[in-house]
């Protein structure tokens, strides 16, 4: 964690600590204390069963019962359930350890951040709702509000990590959580108007809450089921020759690095790793004796081979989880020229995350085994990339990769030397000069 990281999460005491003091001087009423603690408790339980929604994001049933507090109590009395939920919560959270490694699931300085930001969302949304009115238009100006906060101070924590810009993470993770906050935030309205002075309604209440959050449990589940499912007929296929084994997942690391190398964000990142690791999945259909042809294939096996991408392109479309990659994986024999297949495409008419994949597959062909020939050394492959820069492959993405090897020296900092030398070497692999 950087001393920067760490001064913000910290930092977010001081506002949650404003917050209280503003909150505690508004006008207030009694509430039900048998409610109030209930909703604590469901709180607090909520708090411990997160579902990943993304790397920076985590998602569960606390944002129901937040805005439950705020409907159904004054601001301070909403803080006062908001903040102590979330800190006993949080704070079982501290306690315990993950079974995978063992660590305990949250830090102190995140049980501080977490319990801060909380009471700030709340707060804002709670003055926002006092004022607005009580009216179904002001609970959903104060959901928005518990929203827009909640999620942006968290966004700025990941940004100040990662280095990214805020409001690209924001749209990621409201693409990835938005649909179902919104349908607790409708739960926690019904929540408020059915416990109103039936405070062992709000148990009854937290059946479809519960439900909300099964469901999306079920649904990230089912996905990372989808994903793996494919991912292991794509192996299947690396499998079917020896000289191509884990020749995807290897691509697809490639990919990644060059892509972060690029500064894509972390959900057109996933994508193209995603699309990397089933890039040859259209192999399937080709035969073994084309597939394992030591020498060159004639004119009508090198037509039935170019219909691989074409063909992983129709198994993938059964799948949601590829709707965005099945385009990369269609376009991945792109070249820059308009030589490729299949459709011919040039220059930006192809996909950046194909142009990547593209790069990546012609590294690990070029340093890996194949029956006609031994893995080039890794200079010489750089050098047929670097000698395709502009015409097979695409300039930008070439250098990004090149940089993104061990020891790489970037493109503004090579001589003429260090691009020459490694061409040199290659034309000289070429007409058998060096080995």
């Amino acid at each position: 964690m950087t001393p920067l990281l760490r001064a913000y999460l910290l930092a977010m005491a001081a506002p949650a600590a404003l917050m209280i003091a503003v909150v505690l001087r508004t006008p207030s009423t009694p509430g039900d204390p048998v409610l109030m603690f209930v909703l604590v408790v469901l709180g607090a339980v909520a708090t411990n069963f997160p579902v990943m929604i993304s790397r920076h994001y985590k998602a569960d049933a606390t944002p129901a019962i937040h805005l439950a507090a705020v409907l159904l109590f004054t601001p301070a009395l909403a803080v006062a359930v908001i903040g102590s939920s979330a800190l006993l919560g949080q704070g079982v959270l501290c306690i315990r350890r993950s079974p995978d490694t063992g660590f305990h699931r949250r830090a102190p300085i995140d049980v501080v951040f977490n319990t801060s930001q909380l009471i700030v969302a709340g707060g804002l949304s709670a003055l926002v709702y006092s004022a607005a009115g009580t009216q179904l238009p002001a609970a959903f100006l104060a959901a928005g509000v518990m929203y827009a906060v909640n999620t942006g101070l968290v966004v700025v924590a990941a940004a100040v990590h990662d280095r990214r810009n805020p409001l690209e993470l924001w749209a990621e993770i409201a693409a990835s959580d938005l649909k179902q906050t919104t349908a607790l935030y409708v739960a926690g309205y019904l929540l408020a108007v059915s416990s109103v002075g039936r405070p062992w309604l709000a148990l009854v209440m937290m059946i479809p809450v519960s439900a909300i959050q099964v469901a999306l449990t079920r649904s990230v589940q089912l996905m990372e089921q989808t994903i793996d499912a494919v991912e292991a007929m794509a192996d299947v296929v690396d499998r079917r020759d020896p000289y191509t084994y884990q020749h995807s997942q290897s691509v697809a690391d490639h990919a990644v690095r060059t892509a972060r190398r690029l500064g894509l964000p972390d959900r057109e990142v996933e994508v193209i790793r995603l699309a990397a690791r089933v890039h040859d999945l259209g192999k399937i259909a080709i035969p073994d004796e084309i597939l394992h042809k030591q020498g060159r294939l004639t004119p009508a096996e090198f037509e039935l081979m170019k219909k691989h991408p074409e063909t992983g392109v129709e198994i993938l479309a059964k799948f949601p989880a590829y709707r965005h990659g099945r385009e990369l994986v269609l376009a991945h024999h792109e070249r820059i020229d308009g030589l490729g297949y299949p459709r011919g495409l040039a220059g930006a008419a192809i996909a950046l995350g194909a142009r990547i994949i593209a790069v990546a597959d012609s590294w690990d062909a070029m340093t890996s085994d194949r029956p006609y020939r031994k893995a080039l050394e890794a200079e010489v492959a750089l050098a047929e990339l670097l000698r395709g820069r502009g015409t097979q492959w695409d300039v930008s993405v070439v250098d990004a990769f090149a940089e993104s090897l061990p020891g790489a020296i970037p493109a503004v900092e090579r001589t003429r030397w260090t691009e020459v030398r490694p061409l040199l070497r290659s034309l000289g692999a070429a007409v058998g000069v060096i080995g």
